[in-house]
């Protein structure tokens, strides 16, 4: 009860004031006269248009009287006349038999006190002369003198009016405010419009400016409700895309000229100074981008601007002076259907003194004037204040070629997507009405008596095609129609914008290119920093942007294949690259090839050494029988030449590709060769020792001394370890990927190295003892002295394995089998040399001293020499020898030797000798 009662109150408090405002009705008569056009109808659609672009800028205003619009815009004209035509079309049409739309369109001049004003009169009373608004509790019942409301043009006007008409639901389509806050129907349920939210045309934008990688844009926005919400959006899905904004500028919207200009020409300076910003981006009134464009255009600046639609297709922008100085300006407007018939309706459009549509009269008065005053710049003429205070002449130019002129200067100013928008409100309402008053190809049946909210129920499932464009809302109140994207062109000295380039389909979300010359913007580079090319990567410094940064080489053996690499990525372990590389390079497979040059010098001495062996063994099969073979060990030499082939023989396997089986083969057949040679040295040495060091111990020795015995065993221990070796953790190939940066190592990996340790040890073990015995021995006879060459061999063995051992560590690649094979060549040939071109030498050039009598007549003057007697004594060497045993001067045979006497030492060192071999000298 008490809330009824305050409506009442209200109610009655309202119908006071609305009925004291007859009383003195001049001013909003001069209001209806100047600044809107009516024309009745049995149901009456609003209309809210800019036709002047402002208010006369009174800071002093102190009293709520109305203020003078100026700047007239023919583009805001042309609006109007899209609205009548299509209103025209319908009532000229079969859609809404017997009812006739009527009209009432106000002047808004951009300016939200404006059209606020002329809702209040859409809202009043239905039938009520007074413009009567009555406040009432619920308005379901409540029946307005307009039914519906076409516009306004921009968002900020929009928001404003759609909150004072969601009183009464009374249904609102803008044909062009696309703010993104009036998609939300909680707050503006009653809103809709024939355009799509800003939220496309933002993220168009940025997928246009990340299609052409510019990543290092600019924006600029003037601050109202269409420009904040448009470049946000903008900042927001370029941001999620990787785009860097340079700089972020608002222009003031209520703030004075003064004011507004200053902080234009700062917005200016930074443009100029940013030089390496080619692309910006601009949400703001046409006005204020006309003032930034006239300080910009003496600067010769070029760059690429991507326009709203709130000025993309602005004819007061083209006229100005040296705009080709501003660079390339690609535009944004809302895509447009069929406008044929529209054009053809302005082209036959003719002044009549009598018509209500003044803002038409206003035209034709202007353009007379100013094609008499200024021909040669008539649009500055019509939109300048200073030439409209001779609109109060009303004179029209009575040539009707200069009005048929006129027509065709409107036609000029025709923004194709906003007609199109215009057409389709004004259908999209027809069609409403069809289905709300139950319309036939005859009558409809229901009076044209109903609430606002009626129509917009009726709106909203409102889904047709006409002339092939549809007619629908989305859940949000939208359209998704799209866009179409144009590139300004300069044409015979004027800037044009009716180039299409490409369209934006909202549903596929992608561009659809119409023109090549849209492509031709990728040569426009708006970057922070350069693209960091293959092989670099990207490295930002602390609090800078992610698109200003550092290139830098990806580092070796890594790599990066793409632009702007966030990161370079290891190659695989087979793969090298040096640094700053766009790829890895496969790792080149290395051995020790046969045709290396040193190689083939290793392949030489082994081949040497071999052919020397060959040699030496002719050698010796024909001198078999001589002192100097018999010396040398006689059979024994044929199996320590053999085992010496072999150490020649087994460098081969070091060489070449490596595989399993050369791997296991090549140092089992040098360890077990070269003991056999060492063992046989061995064997050599113990027997001087044992023939010529006179010691009681020896006897024992002599007893059991066989040189096949001492060979075999040795020799066999050597064979046990090396087949334990092979058995447990034998030699294997390995690819070496690591140790090599550009070549993968194929190389033998020897296993247990403490066995390959073990092989090499028992040999040095052997030789140290071998060296010992033969060491003893060094002062035997010249032409018998065995352990002097001997001793001097296993010399040659210990400086090679002796060096080997540190060098073999610390080489690497593919020359470390070389390193060993140049080991066993040197002890190999050191054998060879000391033990046997000695004996050849003899048997070749010093046949004299290889006799039986010369190598008696050396060992009896050692023993003359031992023994302390003269070699000038009486004592003939042939009666001493009759009276000696016979002797053997190599292989010794201890069995039919005689026990020691202490008579002499002449006939102790003869008693030692076994007869047999001696006699056989």
């Amino acid at each position: 009860m008490l809330k009824m009662l305050r409506c009442t109150v209200l109610f009655y408090v309202f119908v006071v004031v609305c009925t004291s405002s007859i009383k003195n009705p001049s001013s909003c008569e001069n209001l209806n006269e100047i600044y809107n056009i009516w024309v009745p109808g049995d149901i009456i659609i609003g209309g809210l248009f800019p036709v002047h672009l402002r208010t006369v800028n009174d800071e002093g205003l102190n009293i709520p009287e109305d203020r003078i619009c100026e700047v007239f815009d023919v583009q805001g004209l042309v609006k109007i006349l899209a609205m009548i035509h299509s209103i025209e079309k319908i009532n000229n049409s079969t859609l809404l038999p017997g009812v006739k739309l009527g009209y009432n369109i106000y002047d808004t001049c951009k300016e939200t006190t404006k059209a606020l004003k002329a809702v209040m009169k859409f809202l009043s009373k239905a039938n009520s002369s007074d413009y009567c608004v009555e406040v009432h509790c619920n308005y379901t019942d409540y029946l307005t003198t307009v039914k519906a409301v076409v516009g306004p043009a921009t968002s900020e006007v929009s928001i404003s009016v759609a909150r004072l008409l969601n009183m009464n639901l009374m249904p609102q389509i803008s044909y062009s405010a696309s703010a993104k806050i009036l998609s939300d129907k909680t707050r503006f349920p009653a809103f809709l419009r024939t355009v799509p939210s800003d939220v496309y045309q933002s993220k168009a934008m940025a997928m246009l400016v990340h299609s052409f990688n510019w990543n290092w844009v600019g924006t600029i926005a003037s601050d109202d409700d269409y420009s904040r919400s448009g470049i946000d959006n903008f900042i927001s899905e370029a941001e999620n895309l990787g785009v860097c904004i340079a700089f972020r500028e608002i222009i003031p919207f209520y703030a004075s000229d003064q004011k507004a200009t200053s902080r234009i020409k700062e917005i200016a300076n930074v443009i100029i100074n940013q030089t390496r910003v080619k692309v910006i981006v601009v949400f703001s009134r046409a006005s204020y981008v006309i003032e930034l464009f006239e300080i910009l255009s003496i600067h010769n600046i070029n760059k690429v601007w991507i326009a709203s639609d709130s000025w993309s297709s602005n004819n007061n922008i083209t006229r100005l002076e040296n705009i080709q100085n501003i660079g390339d300006i690609v535009g944004f407007a809302f895509k447009s259907g069929s406008i044929s018939t529209f054009q053809d309706y302005v082209k036959n459009l003719s002044y009549n003194l009598t018509s209500v549509n003044i803002f038409l009269k206003k035209f034709y008065m202007l353009y007379s004037f100013c094609s008499e005053v200024q021909n040669d710049d008539i649009d500055s003429c019509i939109s300048n204040e200073n030439y409209q205070m001779n609109y109060g002449n009303n004179h029209v130019s009575n040539n009707m070629e200069l009005l048929h002129q006129g027509n065709y200067f409107i036609l000029k100013n025709i923004e194709p997507g906003v007609v199109s928008s215009i057409q389709s409100s004004v259908i999209a309402l027809a069609h409403a009405l069809k289905n709300l008053l139950k319309c036939n190809e005859e009558i409809c049946q229901r009076s044209s008596d109903f609430a606002p909210w009626e129509l917009l129920k009726a709106l909203k499932n409102v889904n047709i095609t006409e002339e092939g464009t549809r007619i629908h809302f989305d859940s949000s109140g939208d359209f998704l129609s799209g866009y179409h994207i144009f590139m300004w062109k300069l044409i015979n000295g004027k800037m044009v914008f009716n180039h299409t380039v490409a369209e934006f389909d909202i549903e596929k979300n992608a561009f659809i290119i119409k023109d090549s010359h849209f492509n031709e913007l990728k040569n426009v580079i708006s970057k922070c920093s350069n693209s960091c090319q293959h092989g670099q990567l990207k490295l930002s410094s602390e609090g800078q942007h992610t698109c200003c940064y550092d290139c830098v080489n990806c580092s070796s053996n890594m790599f990066s294949n793409i632009t702007d690499a966030q990161q370079c990525y290891y190659c695989l372990k087979d793969e090298w690259a040096p640094a700053g590389s766009a790829s890895c390079n496969k790792k080149q497979m290395v051995f020790l090839e046969w045709m290396n040059a040193f190689s083939i010098v290793l392949i030489f001495f082994s081949a040497l050494g071999i052919v020397l062996i060959f040699v030496i063994i002719v050698i010796f099969i024909k001198n078999i029988n001589t002192p100097a073979v018999k010396s040398n060990g006689g059979h024994i030499s044929f199996i320590m030449l053999f085992s010496l082939m072999l150490s020649f023989a087994s460098v081969y396997l070091f060489l070449g590709k490596p595989n399993d089986i050369s791997c296991k083969i090549r140092q089992c057949l040098f360890g077990i060769s070269f003991t056999l040679s060492v063992s046989c040295a061995l064997t050599k040495s113990l027997a001087i020792q044992i023939a010529f060091n006179f010691n009681p111990a020896n006897n024992y020795l002599k007893n059991f001394y066989n040189s096949w015995l001492i060979i075999g065993f040795c020799t066999g221990l050597q064979v046990i370890i090396c087949t334990m070796w092979l058995i447990f953790n034998g030699p294997r190939t390995e690819r070496d990927v690591l140790r090599l940066p550009r070549e993968i190592l194929e190389e033998c990996n020897e296993g247990s190295y403490v066995a390959f340790a073990v092989m090499l040890g028992y040999i040095a073990l052997l030789a140290l003892i071998c060296f010992i015995f033969a060491f003893k021995g060094r002062k035997l006879p010249e032409n018998y002295n065995e352990a002097k060459f001997i001793t001097f061999s296993m010399l040659i063995y210990f400086i090679s394995w002796i060096t080997f051992v540190p060098v073999y560590v610390t080489t690497k690649g593919q020359f470390l089998p070389a390193v060993e094979v140049v080991t066993i060549l040197s002890s190999t040939y050191g054998i060879l040399c000391c033990q046997f071109f000695p004996k050849c030498y003899i048997i070749l050039f010093k046949k004299e001293n290889n006799t039986t009598s010369s190598f008696l007549k050396n060992l009896y003057d050692y023993s003359l020499k031992s023994a302390n007697i003269s070699p000038h004594s009486q004592i003939s060497p042939k009666s001493s020898l009759n009276s000696i045993p016979p002797l053997s001067i190599q292989k010794h045979s201890f069995k039919n030797s005689v026990k020691i006497n202490s008579k002499s030492f002449l006939e102790n060192r003869v008693n030692w000798m076994p007869r047999k071999r001696f006699s056989s000298l």
